[in-house]
């Protein structure tokens, strides 16, 4: 059976999903972070293992195509890096974009647009007319605002503000320092420094939990983020000029799951964006790759 295989490398996992030529999913496979500006080496071997473990039931030689969105594939070689190493290890035809433009594919089904991603990072993407646009997806040292690790790091920072202004421990504090299991504020330093991208946004469950409880810093921290996501898809839309209805995909957890996220985004696009209609349909974004390779053939 002739097959696409699609494969979704973020911050904290990689999936690889195989397509028949009608779109169907006939394998899965999964595993951890794929985004080589965590760790080089170990991504592209979560890469590889992902592939493995969705083709272990397969035939290698029937997949026509392996269409990757990478994270962090823009920055320097790692596009080619990936290439070079997937080209190695399978002998198949191959093509590595932006894990973004994957997500973009495959919430718009090809249909010109924009896509806001927030998981672990953050990046607005979008094509029109054939011409293409990137706003945001600096990582999470130079940007990444939105995201779930800039919730995280901005719920620590108030906590270390809390601490210097010599202010009582508040709640919320004291729940995120228990989440930690840590007693002292100063044992924040050895968490952050010795901790990925993906365990350090693991700390948003608790700062959501805490806005339902109507915590105030949590719930600033959470509709600051999603007017972050506003003004980076703004910035993106109103660089091309559109005069017309703008399609807006928005995938991540951290943005179609998270309320006051979502409700503080569009707030911002109401304001500047003329028109525009929101797609938040669930989908992986390895469906994208389906899309595109289809596309490819039927030109």
């Amino acid at each position: 059976m002739k097959y696409i295989l699609g494969v979704d490398g973020g911050g904290t996992k990689t999936e690889a999903i195989a397509y028949d030529l009608k779109g169907n999913i006939i394998s899965k496979g999964v595993s951890k972070f794929g985004n080589l500006l965590v760790n080089n080496e170990k991504a592209l071997e979560n890469i590889r293992e992902a592939i493995d473990n969705c083709t272990k039931e397969l035939n290698i030689k029937e997949c026509i195509h392996i269409y990757l969105g990478i994270a962090g594939v823009s920055a320097g070689d790692n596009k080619q890096k990936v290439m070079k190493y997937i080209i190695e290890s399978f002998h198949c035809e191959t093509t590595v974009v932006n894990d973004a433009e994957l997500a973009l594919s495959a919430l718009l089904k090809g249909k010109d647009g924009f896509l806001t991603i927030s998981g672990t990072g953050s990046i607005c993407i979008g094509k029109y007319n054939n011409e293409k646009v990137r706003v945001g997806g600096w990582g999470h040292i130079l940007g990444d605002e939105g995201s779930g690790y800039y919730i995280a790091l901005e719920a620590l920072k108030k906590i270390i503000f809390e601490k210097d202004m010599g202010y009582t421990k508040s709640n919320f504090t004291k729940m995120i320092l228990d989440n930690l299991e840590v007693s002292d504020e100063f044992d924040i330093i050895n968490f952050v420094y010795n901790s990925d991208k993906g365990k350090i946004s693991a700390i948003v469950p608790v700062i959501v939990e805490l806005s339902k409880n109507n915590d105030s810093t949590a719930i600033d921290i959470l509709k600051q983020s999603g007017r972050e996501l506003g003004i980076m898809t703004a910035r993106a839309i109103n660089r091309m000029k559109i005069n017309e209805t703008v399609n807006i995909g928005i995938s991540g957890s951290i943005l179609t799951n998270i309320n006051l996220v979502k409700e503080s985004f569009v707030n911002v696009l109401h304001k500047e964006v003329k028109d525009f209609r929101i797609y938040d349909e669930c989908a992986s974004p390895t469906i994208g790759a389906y899309y595109e390779v289809i596309k490819y053939i039927n030109s």
